[in-house]
């Protein structure tokens, strides 16, 4: 991997994090308000704010200025775009119901954060339960309300870009557990790289979030992109990508099943590995690492345990048929991604360990993924430690490689109270 961060050179003391271990969460979440974008979005794109649709979440805003809870919501309306696409499905809203009920059963913060709105506060304490010392901040909405390829350029760049604002306000509140990646929209790249540029230089985030689909027709590594990847290895942070469930993108894995029975499970285990195995494919055989050398990347939320088979299988598809294509490569695909890229394996990914061993332990990072109902807060970090792995290679997948990816130092002494 290249470089060398402070973080990976970080003091092996006992009295550290969870049973001796610092745990840099890859990709936790923030719950975003019904108000965020009344509050922050700038001028003329004001008359097209957002609506959001759930009884519940009509009451919350009118009470607060600042109730998240965005959990509670089946989707959303976006310059009179529906998002997600199965939004009015009632197995997927009937499903999506009862995994929240189940998951709110398990710990009673979740009641907790859910009444003040999943705020900073919230969040510090659900990583001190699972003993997470710091975490990198992705949205929920902020990503979801940028899944669908009707939206103006300028106006998915002017929604980014309030999430933004209030994301770096929220991360704010700690800002040395909590930080934070900022959204893009691959609508317009021009305006991606301003802010891309403005959220790192002027904020100080760690990371952009990039969405592994084609946003319409446009693929990662057509050279319409190329100035954003060029742009990123100039901030020397890395791109994050992300699937997300809610989408309303017409080239989307998932989107094949609405409407038919038994979606949400189907739909959801197929979306996001395939997504991510998209994404791989284009930044490593579509040439954008060799073009790119100094950009790093992550795949996250899509689980691991695929992993050691998909790059053979590119390996052995460009040996085939790479020779003739427009953009060569120097070297297999997947040595590309062992020199710049990490992957997020999911706490309780068992098949996980296997490639963990073929590969080495240098390109995986992991998150408790709270607060959403698909993961296992407060009980992550347990599943994990489960796992049958050596010790110096849970370090490596709990902080070293976390914090080689986003350039983060180690904190001094104890941070979280367990």
């Amino acid at each position: 991997m290249q470089g060398v961060s402070p973080g990976s050179r970080h003091p092996r003391r006992c009295d550290m994090a969870r049973g001796g271990y610092l745990i840099l969460d890859s990709d936790l979440h923030m719950m975003e308000p019904d108000d965020l974008w009344a509050r922050y979005l700038e001028g003329p794109h004001r008359v097209n704010l957002p609506r959001f649709f759930g009884g519940q979440q009509r009451t919350l805003a009118a009470n607060s200025e600042d109730k998240g809870n965005a959990d509670t919501i089946m989707g959303m309306e976006v310059a009179g775009l529906a998002i997600p696409a199965h939004a009015k499905a009632a197995g997927a809203t009937a499903s999506s119901r009862e995994l929240r009920r189940r998951s709110r059963a398990r710990h009673p913060h979740f009641q907790v954060a859910r009444g003040s709105g999943f705020d900073p506060a919230s969040t510090l304490t659900a990583m001190d339960i699972e003993g997470v010392d710091v975490a990198v901040m992705y949205g929920t909405r902020g990503r979801q309300i940028l899944m669908h390829d009707d939206l103006a350029g300028d106006y998915a760049a002017a929604l980014a870009r309030a999430y933004n604002d209030w994301a770096h306000e929220y991360c704010q509140k700690h800002p040395a557990r909590l930080k934070f990646a900022a959204q893009i929209a691959m609508h317009n790249i021009p305006a991606a790289i301003d802010e891309a540029r403005r959220c790192v230089r002027e904020l100080g985030a760690v990371a952009v979030i990039g969405t592994p689909n084609p946003v319409n027709g446009q693929h990662l590594h057509d050279e319409t992109c190329d100035p954003l990847w060029s742009a990123l290895e100039e901030l020397d942070v890395p791109i994050g990508f992300h699937p997300t469930g809610n989408t309303s993108l017409k080239d989307d894995a998932g989107r094949r099943y609405v409407g038919h029975a038994n979606f949400h499970p189907i739909a959801h285990a197929i979306r996001n590995p395939v997504e991510l195995m998209g994404a791989i494919a284009s930044m490593t055989t579509g040439g954008i690492l060799e073009r790119h050398p100094r950009l790093r990347c992550a795949f996250l939320e899509g689980t691991a345990g695929w992993l050691y088979w998909w790059l053979w299988r590119l390996d052995d598809q460009w040996e085939k048929f790479g020779p003739g294509c427009e953009h060569q490569l120097s070297m297999p695909p997947s040595e590309y991604f062992k020199r710049q890229c990490y992957i997020a394996l999911d706490v309780d990914e068992e098949p996980a360990v296997d490639v963990v061993e073929k590969m080495g332990a240098d390109y995986f990072v992991v998150s408790t993924d709270y607060p959403h109902s698909d993961g296992a807060f407060p009980e992550a970090m347990e599943q994990f430690f489960k796992l049958p792995l050596r010790d110096e290679v849970r370090r490596k997948i709990l902080w070293d490689n976390c914090a080689r990816l986003y350039r983060i130092a180690a904190p001094a002494g104890v941070v979280t109270k367990t």
